[in-house]
This record gives C-alpha cells, sequence and structure tokens, in this order.
C-alpha cells in the first residue's frame, strides 16, 4: 500500500481584497447595513401587533369580570319564579316556609330561601324583604 503525501500552506487572506456579495459588509462589520420593508415589519411590526392582541384579550376579559358582577349583584333571582314576602316581627326562615303550602320539605324550602336571597345565617330583620320560591 502506498501513501501520498500533499502539503499545503497556510496563508493569511486580506479580508478586504476577498470578500464579496451580500454577506460582506455584514462579515466584514462595515457600516451602511440597512432593513429591507420586510425586515422593518418583522422588526417592529411584528412586536407591535403581539402587544395588541394581548391588549385586546385583557380587556375582553376585563368587560367580562364586569358582566358577571353586574349579573350576580341583580336583585331579582335568575331563573326561578319567586314572590317577595316582606319579614313581619318574629318571622323566622322556618315560619315564611311553612307558610308556602307546598308538598316540599319544610328543611329544602328554607335552603332555597336562603339561596334566593344570599342568606349567611337564618337571621331575619322586621321590614327585611325576602324572594320566596312559587311551587307548584
Amino acid at each position: 500500500m502506498r501513501h501520498s503525501h500533499t502539503s499545503f500552506t497556510a496563508r493569511p487572506v486580506s479580508g478586504a481584497a476577498h470578500a464579496s456579495g451580500p454577506l460582506a459588509s455584514v462579515a466584514l462589520g462595515r457600516p451602511g447595513m440597512t432593513l429591507t420593508r420586510r425586515g422593518r415589519l418583522l422588526l417592529i411590526g411584528l412586536p407591535a401587533l403581539t402587544l395588541l392582541a394581548a391588549a385586546l384579550v385583557g380587556l375582553a376579559l376585563l368587560a367580562g369580570s364586569f358582566a358577571n358582577m353586574a349579573q350576580a349583584s341583580s336583585q331579582e333571582p335568575a331563573g326561578v319564579e319567586a314572590v317577595e314576602v316582606t319579614v313581619a316581627p318574629g318571622d323566622t326562615l322556618w315560619s315564611v316556609a311553612s307558610e308556602l303550602d307546598s308538598g316540599e320539605d319544610v328543611q329544602v324550602l328554607i335552603g332555597q330561601i336562603a339561596e334566593l336571597n344570599g342568606l349567611s345565617s337564618s337571621e331575619l330583620h322586621p321590614g327585611q324583604t325576602l324572594h320566596v320560591p312559587v311551587l307548584d
């Protein structure tokens, strides 16, 4: 088996004399680099468009939360037919529910009245208005 040897000599190359083509100014760090229209769009327009989309999503979420708060604070019970009853001195949730004259268990009615009116306790005050479900 025969081996052949080739020798190479490294020579320094002058960058300015041999660089050519569209990347020559970038590779050599020459001043005067300009952006094309597409480059400006990507560099400036795309981040601006992303920020605008994020702002619109944020506004939509904020508007949705305000709509939910307005709906939750309405005085009328939603989806239930009810009548208004004014609490008299000595009335309790038990007495109000017992007067409904329905076949429903009084404990269930008390729970429905408390839920309709957002009551956190069973304490009632004379003159207080309660929404009481109308049962068939």
